[in-house]
């Protein structure tokens, strides 16, 4: 069981609520929120002890899990639905057919199938119109809305699937919901001065060979450890500097371990310090 700190529960939470980046919202969960929710999450923050239970329960420390777990309380105790099921399994002949990840029924009656995930895709313009890739380059956008769209979000229309349905409802209809929350990372590698001046995005990133290009525009990095890829670490780690050590840090590491490093950073021009840039640095290669 892993008890994760409060402050850093609370404010993931309070992103997913606000919607603050997503890829697919085909109804957006503000839709299904209560009125006030905002006051509920205060009287959350000084008594977090729910939350921080809720999470331990998550049945492994991965971040879609972790994900998965916060929404669930998300919309058990700030949304004005009935929940009918979560993570249902609809079997075909004894074989795992497809899982329901989340089924609602709103205040209209309406029930509706969610399909939930996190993302973190990287910007490939050489790879356009399906230009969004997931960091180790095998998961991408169109992916998985293809596979959302064309299998999960379906699994409700075979036999089996309206025979489970059935012991929820008389009525049948379910209306498909495909929600991908996530960062858009920008390619920063060809003109990233252009970027910092003109563009008010907070994800972006970069090959190694091009890391001190960046040096003029972020400071203080942070390694993102999962499952805290969603808001900064509430525990600090040590800050980073855009420079040579850091650079030879990462190519050693690389030798090694190719998959792209998350840092959480902040903009020069930020005069505040309050925005967050999230930057991943990939291998020359990726």
């Amino acid at each position: 069981m892993t008890l994760h700190a409060a402050d850093q529960l609370l404010a993931d939470l309070e992103w997913l609520l606000e919607e603050r980046e997503s890829f697919v919202l085909d109804y957006p969960l503000a839709g299904f929120l209560i009125k006030g929710w905002r006051s509920n999450l205060k009287l959350l923050s000084d008594q977090p002890e729910p939350l921080v239970q809720w999470m331990a329960q998550a049945k492994s420390h991965f971040l879609g899990t972790y994900f998965e777990q916060l929404f669930s309380f998300a919309v058990q105790h700030f949304a004005d639905v009935q929940v009918l099921a979560e993570h249902e399994q609809i079997h075909i002949a004894g074989k795992t057919y497809g899982e329901v990840d989340l089924l609602i029924k709103n205040r209209a009656e309406m029930i509706f199938q969610f399909e939930i995930a996190l993302k973190f895709y990287l910007e490939r313009n050489d790879l356009n119109p399906h230009c969004w890739i997931g960091p180790n380059k095998h998961d991408s956008l169109v992916r998985k809305q293809t596979h959302a769209r064309d299998h999960q979000l379906k699994v409700l229309n075979v036999e089996e699937g309206q025979s489970w349905l059935k012991s929820f409802s008389n009525d049948t209809a379910v209306t498909p919901n495909l929600m991908i929350f996530g960062r858009h990372f920008y390619d920063l590698n060809i003109d990233a001065k252009a970027f910092f001046e003109y563009q008010k995005y907070n994800g972006g990133w970069v090959r190694l060979n091009r890391i001190l290009v960046l040096e003029h525009f972020l400071y203080d990095l942070r390694e993102a450890q999962k499952p805290y890829w969603i808001t900064p670490n509430s525990i600090k780690s040590d800050k980073k500097q855009m420079n040579k050590t850091l650079k030879k840090e990462l190519a050693i590491r690389f030798e090694d371990d190719p998959r792209p490093v998350l840092f959480s950073c902040i903009r020069k021009s930020d005069t505040s310090k309050t925005s967050v840039f999230w930057l991943f640095v990939c291998p020359d290669e990726w």
